[in-house]
């Protein structure tokens, strides 16, 4: 191979000008940024001798660059800048098939999104490379291009059903995607899972693009294929495998997730202000702790349960400032949390205890006790399957509810957000389970309909009275006083109404009263 000289201006140059293999430098580097990336020009002449190592060098620039959504001119991927500069674009087309249809299909669904694009990169790809390409993966791309970044739910239904055709319609076109697509999970809602998984049930073809997928040098598309993989290989039936998939990429899309069958009553206190409050922190504290496990998911769950019981402390203890400092007469809320060693969680099955302590001045006063326990997803631990399944200990399961029947889990999702589920629902999911092993697994199907959010629990928590007990047994439990069965966390809230009846007489009377 000639060597190919470099702009003097591009990032990856070797120290020695005079070395053979120095374009090679730029296949095994980081990816650039696109700006640099797009000078690259001398990577045209690699395709023929190193055509996978480019291969490999496009879909790292693919994983880092997509097309940025909310913009008014949508962006321009890597990929499509890179082949808008090819020189021998037929050339580059036979050695590349596959990326060079993709690019072609992502230039024509930038050009649909907005038709100023004709003129600029995507034109060219239009232009050069696409009368070289093949048009039905091309077509495919381009709708899998507008379903990336399409946020009406109704009109992305009609371009994954055109996605979903096509790839039933010829299976190969999906197979020959796949590191691509695995390259773009987290733009596609999870159709790369649900499709893979059906296609995979019935064609060989798609089966053997994914086990080749699992030896990737990408990182990404490896990780992703492994766990598709893991969970095609998986016990079960496959109907139950697509559910879970498509559930939680329907749920990620919804406004309200779970959303339950009525509103929340949240009333026994005639708060808004209060209810407004809770609901504001909680969601600000979980968008806080959502960002914390997208880059320390894998730490275990006590860090994550301290984390998370920081994280409210901060917002609460913001929302009250705010709201004291606009009305002196809001309510006030203190929230506090404490770590104690662990020693005897498996007594109690609690990793939270939660003392609520609520006082109108002169008319009520309650404390309140309730128990929690944590879990992370088995996607959240690099040595399990890589999917949003909770293992529950049947044993600790029980002795939660033996001294609270309102206990919660908190299910943390590979997403970082909070399910609260009823324990006893656990619990009866558990007794359906053939066998009395220890544990047993519950996954995002089983209780998609039945979490809540922790926003609509702490506040039926606070203001609902609803949750909880006030039997001595719960309250010693959840405050630990008794030494010898503790949990590990302790969360107390502390909540005032020095206006309470003032809200009572102001809203609405009871009917007949």
């Amino acid at each position: 191979m000639d060597h190919i000289p470099h702009r003097d201006n591009y990032p990856y140059r070797r120290q020695d000008p005079n070395c053979s293999r120095c374009c090679l430098d730029v296949l095994h580097a980081p990816p650039p940024a696109a700006n640099e990336f797009a000078t690259a020009s001398g990577l045209e002449g690699l395709v023929g001798e190193y055509g996978s190592l480019v291969e490999q060098h496009l879909l790292r620039l693919t994983v880092g660059s997509w097309i940025a959504v909310g913009r008014m001119y949508p962006s321009t991927p890597d990929l499509v800048e890179w082949m808008a500069r090819l020189e021998e674009p037929a050339r580059v087309a036979r050695a590349l098939p596959v990326p060079a249809a993709i690019a072609v299909g992502v230039a024509a669904g930038l050009i649909e999104l907005n038709q100023d694009l004709e003129d600029s990169q995507a034109g060219e790809v239009m232009k050069w490379l696409a009368p070289h390409t093949d048009r039905a993966l091309a077509d495919l791309w381009r709708d899998l291009t507008l379903l990336s970044v399409e946020r009406y739910p109704v009109e992305a239904m009609g371009l994954r059903a055109r996605v979903e055709k096509s790839a039933n319609r010829r299976p190969t076109l999906w197979s020959k995607s796949l590191p691509w697509l695995f390259a773009l999970a987290r733009h596609l809602d999870g159709l790369d899972v649900s499709l893979t998984l059906a296609l995979a049930e019935q064609r060989r073809s798609v089966r053997t693009a994914v086990k080749a997928s699992t030896r990737s040098a990408v990182r990404e598309v490896r990780r992703r294929a492994e766990g598709i993989q893991a969970m095609a290989d998986g016990s079960g039936p496959i109907e139950q495998k697509l559910f879970d998939a498509l559930g939680g990429s329907m749920d990620a899309r919804r406004h309200v997730f779970p959303r339950p069958l009525g509103a929340p009553s949240s009333t026994w206190l005639a708060s808004t202000g209060l209810e407004d409050l809770t609901r504001g922190a909680v969601a600000g504290a979980v968008k806080d702790f959502m960002n914390f496990v997208s880059r320390s998911g894998a730490q275990d769950e006590e860090a994550l349960t301290a984390r998370l019981l920081e994280k409210l402390g901060q917002r609460f203890a913001a929302g009250s400032k705010s709201e004291q400092w606009m009305d002196p007469d809001s309510p006030e809320v203190a929230l506090a949390s404490r770590q104690e060693t662990k020693n005897a969680e498996k007594a109690t099955g609690a990793d939270i205890g939660i003392v609520l302590e609520v006082t109108v001045p002169g008319r009520l006063t309650t404390r309140i006790g309730d128990l929690v326990q944590v879990k992370k997803a088995n996607a959240l631990i690099p040595s399990a399957s890589p999917s949003d399944s909770w293992k529950i200990n049947r044993l600790q399961l029980d002795t939660l509810l033996e001294i609270s029947s309102t206990a919660t889990y908190w299910l943390i999702p590979r997403s970082g957000d909070v399910y609260v589920v009823p324990a006893k629902f656990l619990a009866a999911i558990g007794a359906a389970n053939s066998g009395r092993d220890s544990l047993f697994t519950v996954g995002h199907s089983d209780v998609r309909h039945a979490a809540v959010s922790l926003e609509h629990y702490l506040t039926d928590l606070t203001a609902g009275m609803w949750l909880g007990g006030t039997s001595a047994a719960t309250l010693a439990a959840a405050a630990g006083e008794n030494l010898a069965n503790r949990p590990e966390f302790f969360l107390n809230i502390k909540v005032t109404l020095p206006r309470f009846l003032d809200d009572v007489r102001n809203g609405p009377q009871w009917i007949g009263g």
